[in-house]
């Protein structure tokens, strides 16, 4: 089974300049919640719900997302419009509107629809710091409304009441802000966790079947110099695994400009965009589980022999591992034989392939598994 490898491997989350077909949902939903670093979320038994979303076949947990300061106001503005427009508390701006490039102008003069919806927001266009347990500060849009530069109607600026019921009227993008409360900001892990379900669950599980896409993530972290949070896609076009790239805030925003084909705001001009999780072209997806399906790597790059893909079928039968290009086109086969359950490690010979994205696609039997990979020569 085992064949020599020469090849310089790396996977997409390394910090690469190199420029992959993302593809555009019809629609994405960002929610932000609050002020809780990784370790209080991912593993915990007080965030059920959304430890689910992790293990979902459609589902992919970055392990090194971080927000990018303290406090809350200057993160929401950095992933909204690529800059904290000289904000750095989470006082309401002494002036605005604002009028620098933000994502909702991009999307809006590209002909696309953006809404941003608060829950607790007492009315459409609300332009007041705190009503209730609704704060100001976590609603970047709303320094845009009504700007003759880079602005927008009030109406782009919803309370949660106006989510519609019917996902395929949602806008392009759109972002979700719970409360104070339901966020974990003065709530609970649990409550925000229930919140999740309750409210944004039936489009969660929608997204996956209409071409859509999921975006949990948070501001911050509980005030850490790491400040690395937790960030999970779901989506159609997702493929399931834990990711390492490193990702920010600036990433995001980076990613949703080159999903709909945008100029770039701000700092996110010079930000790598998440690249690595997205299933080819043609569609092929995961479909199950290979038990400790694994690409193994020697650092530092470049480096020669170096990567094997490593895996433990959960049963005995027919078994397929094929590569595809970013396209989703089958460029080679390197397995296609019955083999009983058990451990097994396979290697690629790719002197003949030139630098790319590439996808390996394990089937055994009902499973399918793929994961990305960056051949660089």
């Amino acid at each position: 089974m085992k064949t020599k490898l020469l090849v310089v491997l790396i996977m997409l989350y390394c910090s690469l300049s190199y420029s992959a077909t993302i593809p555009r949902p019809n629609h994405i939903v960002i929610c932000i919640m609050e002020n809780r670093g990784y370790s209080q979320i991912i593993g915990t038994s007080q965030a059920p719900f959304i430890n689910s979303l992790t293990a979902d076949s459609k589902g992919a947990l970055f392990t090194n997302s971080h927000g990018l300061t303290h406090p809350s106001q200057p993160n929401y503005l950095m992933l909204y419009s690529g800059s904290n427009q000289g904000i750095v508390d989470d006082a309401t701006p002494s002036t605005f509107p604002f009028v620098a490039p933000n994502l909702g102008a991009l999307l809006i003069n590209a002909g696309f629809k953006f809404i941003g919806y608060s829950e607790s927001m007492p009315s459409v266009g609300y332009n007041g710091t705190v009503s209730g347990s609704y704060y100001r500060k976590h609603n970047p849009w709303a320094n845009w409304q009504t700007a003759v530069t880079n602005g927008y109607p009030i109406t782009v600026n919803q309370p949660f009441t106006a989510y519609p019921t019917n996902y395929d009227s949602l806008p392009a993008v759109s972002f979700v802000v719970p409360n104070i409360i339901n966020d974990m900001h003065d709530g609970t892990i649990t409550q925000g966790d229930t919140w999740l379900q309750n409210n944004l669950g039936p489009y969660i599980t929608w997204c996956k079947t209409h071409n859509s896409l999921f975006i949990l993530t948070w501001d911050e972290d509980n005030g850490t110099t790491p400040n690395q949070i937790p960030t999970i896609f779901v989506g159609e076009k997702v493929l399931h695994a834990n990711y390492n790239q490193y990702i920010s805030h600036y990433s995001m925003l980076r990613t949703i400009e080159d999903m709909y084909g945008l100029g770039y705001a701000g700092h996110s001009d010079t930000a790598q965009a998440i690249v690595n999780c997205w299933a080819p072209a043609t569609g092929i997806q995961n479909s199950g589980e290979i038990k400790n399906y694994s690409l193994s790597q020697n650092f530092p790059n470049p480096f020669n022999p170096g990567t094997k893909i490593s895996f433990e079928i959960p049963k005995s039968g027919f078994v397929s591992l094929k590569i595809f290009n970013e396209l989703g086109k089958e460029v080679d086969e390197l397995l296609s034989n019955n083999l009983t359950d058990g451990k097994y490690e396979v290697n690629w010979d790719a002197h003949n392939f030139s630098s790319g994205v590439y996808y390996y696609k394990i089937q055994a039997g009902e499973f399918t598994q793929i994961k990305s990979m960056v051949l660089v020569k």
